[in-house]
């Protein structure tokens, strides 16, 4: 008898939250505010528009660039960049706006005032989980024992982590209104769930009693822990508001937000055989751009003004996120030369998600490039493809060393970057892959150029050096490193 058995777990289909305002503009909607803050007669009004965009809508570092372009004078334009890096979503690429101030003044004036902040806290982004189900065949001539076992699984959302809420309060400490102090509390609090202490924690940086009170209403529908909320009556001082909202909590249900299910889990044992296979198994699918943020980005990568630009500047945006292949296709149509687009169609091919569509990318090059495009996907090393940590062997854990990629994303400095970078690779060996991904993060050509060379003698297997060769963009600078390699190899 053949007997098929499927299991399923039926998981919680979105992890993180949407939080109001935070989808990224669409190009025609930015278009429409940008247009009416530059319609403004007077630079201060500019100013007091721009601002009023900034507390209503999350917005990028290209959008933002456009509205400062807007402003005639340096003094509001200095302004309304360090106003709006609080509700920035990339404010990782916030640096790429100093070069747009005249005075040495303002651009060190910027470069200090990011120096001293830590990213923005921003709502999170939701990210699907998809479930697969896997058949298990057992070939047997009888059934004997069925049996079943239930497992309990918690679902639900997840409240606001320690490091992520500790810079949430420094973002609130730093504002010098009462009004704004207010305006951050409540963004925190609709872009994350927080535990009750949490809550009370930030009653604590507001000085109005009244704004004590409306942030404690406000705050109360996405506390994780309900239950607990009298924790928050703590935090005000006045009798008349503790009653305030004593009568406003008794009017609101108390929502569990962990959630504890039971999946039972259905095992048949055969006649002759000791053992039952039982596969069950989840893989979270990574999801392209969104359309508003690619929308943005091929914007972007058109204003380049020659076509070795737009290929710089279209590698930089892939390595930051991952694409469908009509997305891919879009951007290869953009370059004049069929040398360029080639050489995005092979960069793109390990950041795209349905690499099974990707002869949709093949059929927009030229007829003599199509077999060379299918030969590289076909040969292409596997690790490379799923963009593995790394290719060989190396000392740092893959935990530690996206670890360490985070603190240098944070960092707002090229030359900080660099220096905590030389770090890294000075205190524990590396792959090549690892020295290839670390490379990605820095802006500036010397600076990978510099990195390439001083990392070479410290990783594991410099035989594999070719990866870090393609991080490069110049091919002055590709022909630099080899002509190194060459001199460390006699």
């Amino acid at each position: 008898m053949k007997i098929s058995i499927t299991f399923l777990f039926l998981i919680l289909p979105f992890i993180g939250l949407f939080a109001q305002n935070a989808t990224p503009l669409s190009e025609a909607e930015f278009e429409v505010h940008r247009a009416a803050i530059e319609g403004q007669s007077f630079d201060s009004k500019r100013l007091i528009k721009a601002k009023e965009l900034s507390d209503a809508q999350y917005l990028q570092v290209g959008q933002i660039e456009a509205i400062l372009k807007g402003f005639s004078l340096e003094g509001n334009k200095l302004a309304y960049a360090k106003y709006a890096y609080s509700t920035t979503l990339d404010a990782e690429n916030f640096p790429d706006l100093i070069a747009l101030f005249r005075l040495s003044t303002s651009k060190e004036d910027l470069k200090n005032f990011l120096s001293k902040r830590a990213l923005p806290v921003v709502p999170k982004v939701a990210e699907k989980e998809l479930v697969v189900e896997e058949e298990v065949t057992i070939v047997t001539e009888e059934l004997v024992e069925t049996t079943s076992t239930t497992v309990k699984v918690r679902t639900g959302p997840s409240p606001m982590d320690d490091p992520s809420f500790n810079a949430a309060k420094r973002a609130v400490s730093e504002e010098s209104f009462e009004s704004a102090k207010l305006r951050r509390v409540k963004q925190i609090s609709d872009a994350n769930y927080l535990l009750s202490s949490q809550v009370k924690e930030l009653l604590d940086l507001l000085s109005f009693e009244s704004s004590k009170l409306e942030y404690a209403k406000h705050a109360y529908d996405k506390t994780y822990d309900q239950a607990n909320y009298d924790v928050v009556k703590e935090g005000l001082r006045h009798s008349k508001s503790k009653e305030t909202i004593t009568a406003f909590l008794k009017n609101k249900p108390v929502q569990e937000y962990e959630v504890e299910e039971e999946v039972v889990i259905t095992e048949m044992t055969p006649t002759n055989t000791n053992t039952t296979t039982t596969v069950v198994s989840t893989t979270t699918a990574p999801t392209a751009m969104s359309n508003g943020n690619f929308i943005n980005a091929k914007t972007k990568i058109i204003s380049q003004t020659s076509d070795a630009k737009k290929l710089e500047e279209a590698k930089a945006m892939t390595d930051k996120n991952n694409l469908s292949t009509e997305q891919v296709k879009v951007i290869v149509e953009i370059f004049l030369f069929e040398e360029n687009r080639f050489k995005y169609a092979k960069h793109a091919y390990p950041k795209t998600v349905d690499q099974d569509n990707y002869g949709l990318v093949v059929e927009a090059l030229e007829k003599d490039n199509h077999k060379l495009l299918q030969d590289y996907i076909k040969n292409i090393d596997k690790a490379a493809t799923e963009n593995t940590l790394a290719t060989g062997p190396s000392e740092l854990s893959s935990e530690d060393f996206e670890a360490l990629k985070k603190k240098l994303k944070g960092l707002a400095l090229e030359s900080h970057r660099f220096e905590r970078a030389k770090t890294i690779v000075d205190r524990s060996k590396v792959s090549a892959m690892q020295v290839k991904q670390i490379n990605e993060l820095f802006e500036l050509e010397e600076t990978r150029l510099e990195f390439a060379q001083y990392a070479y003698t410290k990783t594991l297997n410099p035989e594999d050096y070719e990866i870090v060769r393609d991080s490069l963009n110049k091919s002055t600078s590709k022909y630099t490193l080899d002509r190194f390699i060459k001199e460390k190899t006699k």
